[in-house]
């Protein structure tokens, strides 16, 4: 049961009250077990985040990624991430929209089958309906789930992944929240992710993506997909590509992409974003759209492909672990030692992958200066990559990553 304060708090956060609202907290976040219902209720709140002048709301998706790092790590460690966020919140915009108000417009949608929902839904947002899309996704939510809402609205993005990819993220970041968030409560992030998509694919006309019966002659084999990626040897490519994703492992099958990515992560992050959003978006995704999307990334969102050997680990030189996370300290608030010597003396010394990751996410608090949500969002990407990528490729995407951030 909440206390009355975290009660208090939750009731000032769709506010600007930030003076009144960041006192509460600081209060409150003095006991951990504070620090998850907040979060869930920032993801609520922030859902709602609307700014007629911005074309790509950051709102969600900085909260979505600071979520996501917070679970890198166990309270009071995060701590002034979180706080952050809570700040964060109090200076956006948003949509006055309620759990009740949601579920009550999308039960005045009439029942129709899935397929008549999905052409509906497409027509609204193509013609800037926004209040029309709002409730027919939510509707969508209540009556097949919110996986197949999510579904619906990243199917969606594909037509146009957008500028940066944003169109892409966007709706992999609202599904996560409502995936998160469950129902009924999810129903908010999905309505506002209708609003969205009726202003970032207004007039975009849906493209037919070939719906595959099986995962042809393609041999699903990751280490396969690498060397033909690095050799350049593309003829081969798309069709391992399908078979990964017809045998349940297009998450797998990012990996080269990832590896890539981390290498040239773009402008401020967003090819590493867009690749790791794509990852995610996986699970919502039919085999086809996922063989799909994944062909197109790999011919479009970066050129050279292969692990540097120079970023391969080798043996420690130091065992001491106290003396190597506070090494890795330095060098995130000095940028001295480099990144990559401190992390990699660490990987080096098997310190868990996790307690490095966790290190980071929790000197966030001290990093007082950069742009915030692309910061939150890069880190994000670059944290979680390293995840994926396992002990013995984690180092490229840290050592890249930390030597540029803060942004």
């Amino acid at each position: 049961m909440a206390s009355k304060d975290v009660e208090r708090l939750f009731a000032i956060l769709p506010t600007f009250e930030h003076q009144k609202g960041i006192r509460l907290f600081d209060d409150v976040a003095k006991d951990p077990a504070n620090a998850a219902p907040i979060l869930q209720e920032l993801v609520l709140v922030v859902s709602n985040h609307d700014d007629p002048q911005l074309h790509t709301p950051h709102g969600l998706l900085t909260l979505e990624a600071g979520r996501d790092l917070l679970r890198l790590t166990r309270p009071p460690g995060g701590l002034g991430l979180l706080r952050f966020l809570v700040l964060y919140n109090f200076s956006l915009q948003k949509r006055p929209l309620t759990t009740a108000a949601v579920e009550a417009e999308a039960r005045a949608i009439p029942a129709a089958t899935p397929g008549d929902m999905e052409r509906a839904y497409r027509k609204v947002v193509h013609d800037h309906a926004g209040t029309k899309a709002a409730a027919l996704l939510a509707r969508v939510g209540l009556d097949h789930g919110i996986e197949a809402a999510a579904h619906l609205a990243i199917r969606a993005s594909l037509d146009d992944l957008g500028r940066l990819g944003h169109n892409l993220t966007m709706a992999v970041a609202y599904s996560e929240a409502a995936s998160s968030l469950g129902l009924p409560r999810g129903l908010v992030p999905l309505a506002n992710l209708g609003h969205a998509q009726a202003v970032s694919l207004q007039g975009v006309r849906p493209i037919d993506i070939p719906i595959f019966a099986n995962a042809g002659a393609g041999k699903p084999d990751v280490e396969l997909l690498s060397r033909l990626l690095e050799d350049w040897e593309f003829d081969r490519v798309e069709e391992i590509l399908r078979a990964l994703a017809f045998e349940g492992q297009a998450d797998a099958a990012y990996r080269p992409l990832l590896v890539a990515a981390s290498a040239e992560p773009g402008f401020l992050g967003h090819t590493l974003s867009e690749a790791h959003a794509a990852r995610l978006a996986s699970r919502y995704l039919t085999p086809s759209e996922n063989a799909w999307l994944l062909w197109k990334l790999y011919r479009t969102l970066t050129t050279k492909f292969g692990y540097p050997d120079f970023l391969r680990l080798g043996p420690p030189e130091s065992t001491d672990r106290s003396s190597l996370i506070a090494a890795l300290e330095s060098s995130l608030q000095y940028k001295s030692p480099p990144a990559e010597e401190t992390v990699r003396g660490a990987l080096e010394a098997d310190v868990p992958l996790d307690d490095i990751l966790a290190a980071v996410v929790d000197f966030y608090g001290q990093w007082t200066v950069g742009e915030k949500e692309h910061t939150i969002s890069y880190l994000n990407a670059v944290l979680q990559t390293a995840r994926f990528l396992g002990r013995e490729e984690a180092l490229l995407p840290l050592a890249i990553g930390l030597s540029k951030l803060p942004f």
